[in-house]
């Protein structure tokens, strides 16, 4: 089984690193692309960033493009070399022409386009009720966009190593998944409620963008909620490798994409550092599971930013310990406030609930754009080194691999003492 499916695998890898070599052939070379803006626009500062396949745009902030419409884009072609097998190609302020579509009946439904709309319908409620930066944040914590984030607050969020809250992970993953499931367990049979959670997330991990964080933790999800259905106990390494192993099925070349490398590294932690590090706190203070999260994620992932930005945020744990309380009271009441505005919209109903609501969500926001603002203002947060190989990083994830191995060894090994000394 294991060699079909690295067949399988191999013959993807083949086939994208020869549609690679054909985009090569065309580097520094005028194209023209006609096609389908294929992710959600991104803006930013001045510009705004969309995907055609492939290939990544960035052009003018206006006019602004939405995704599923037809454009014509003209421009040269650049490569920036990730590696000698994989390359990103981009087209930096082309010429971009809005193709209108034929008026042609069809009898289709565009499930994707649809989520879409409904994303832009929330992040318009929370643009009606909240001041910037605040609704752009929101909108982040939320649903995962970064729309509307500015170039100094996205600059904030990296140096403070908290831009993974504005990045839809497994903490929404899973409050979708079990709010929809346990709402629905009273009105259907488990198996039916499982499903529909499902599908819940499918949506949901759509309208987020479908990053590769989300989409690892949507396939653990679904996997262990139809592992109960089954009536098998969840593996959360088992779990692990199932996304990974349908992830570069359907898209080989994301082994050298870096979001899905820090999404599985600090899945990873989590598995094999978090319990090291909660027992170890635990002797010394008390801590919560957050700040352990944290710990263990930046610890299984900071020579990846290192390698790869070239830059760590030295004290994101502390700026971490003092937002991530707010996280999930901005998430619940970000959704109230969105659903409040979808159903009432902007009657009298409408307008009272989303200032009330929009009042309650509105201090934390506040208080976690200060606290982000004032230390990403500080140079010293970001510890800036240049020129890191990769062969140090294989070094350090094998030394820590060795520290945890040795660690559960002599748990296990105290642990059998302790019960020889009980039974004598």
């Amino acid at each position: 089984m294991l060699l079909i499916y690295l067949s399988l695998v191999f013959i993807r890898f083949s086939s994208q690193f020869q549609a690679e070599g054909n985009l090569r052939r065309l580097e520094d070379k005028q194209i023209k692309l006609k096609g389908k803006v294929s992710s959600e626009p991104i803006l930013q500062g001045s510009s705004q960033r969309f995907r055609m396949g492939k290939i990544r745009i960035k052009t003018k902030q206006y006019p602004r493009y939405r995704y599923g419409e037809n454009v014509q884009v003209v421009g040269t072609l650049q490569r920036k070399a990730i590696n000698r097998w994989y390359s990103q190609f981009s087209l930096i302020y082309p010429s971009v022409e809005l193709i209108k579509a034929d008026r042609v009946k069809f009898i289709g439904f565009d499930w994707k386009e649809a989520v879409m709309r409904f994303r832009k319908r929330i992040e318009m409620v929370f643009n009606r009720n909240l001041s910037e930066p605040e609704a752009s944040l929101l909108a982040g914590i939320v649903l995962g966009s970064k729309r509307g984030l500015g170039n100094d607050f996205w600059q904030a969020l990296q140096r403070t190593g908290t831009l993974h809250i504005v990045v839809a992970s497994g903490y929404n993953v899973t409050v979708v998944i079990g709010v929809v499931i346990s709402y629905l367990a009273g009105l259907f049979k488990r198996r039916t409620a499982v499903m529909l959670g499902i599908m819940s997330v499918i949506g949901y991990t759509v309208m987020a963008g479908a990053e590769a964080a989300i989409v690892r933790a949507a396939i653990m999800g679904s996997l262990a909620y139809f592992g109960q259905v089954l009536g098998r106990k969840a593996d959360g390494v088992r779990m692990l490798l199932a996304a990974i192993m349908v992830m570069l099925l359907v898209e080989p070349y994301l082994i050298f994409d870096v979001g899905f490398q820090l999404s599985v590294m600090a899945t990873a932690g989590l598995m094999f550092v978090g319990p090291i590090l909660g027992k170890v706190f635990n002797r010394v203070w008390v801590i919560g599971g957050d700040i352990r999260d944290t710990v263990s994620a930046q610890i299984a992932v900071w020579p990846i930013l290192l390698i790869v930005f070239g830059n760590l945020s030295v004290f994101a744990v502390l700026v971490n310990s003092l937002i991530l309380f707010w996280v999930p009271i901005v998430m619940g009441l970000g959704a109230i406030l969105g659903l409040a505005g979808l159903i009432f919209g902007q009657g009298l109903m409408g307008t009272v609930l989303g200032q009330v609501i929009g009042g309650l969500v509105y201090a934390p926001l506040t208080l976690m754009v200060k606290i982000i603002e004032g230390f990403g203002n500080k140079e010293w947060m970001s510890l800036v080194v240049e020129d890191i190989s990769w062969w140090w990083g294989l070094g350090y994830y094998l030394v820590l691999v060795i520290v945890i191995v040795l660690l559960n060894r002599r748990e296990k090994v105290g642990l059998t003492g302790e019960d020889l000394e009980l039974r004598s």
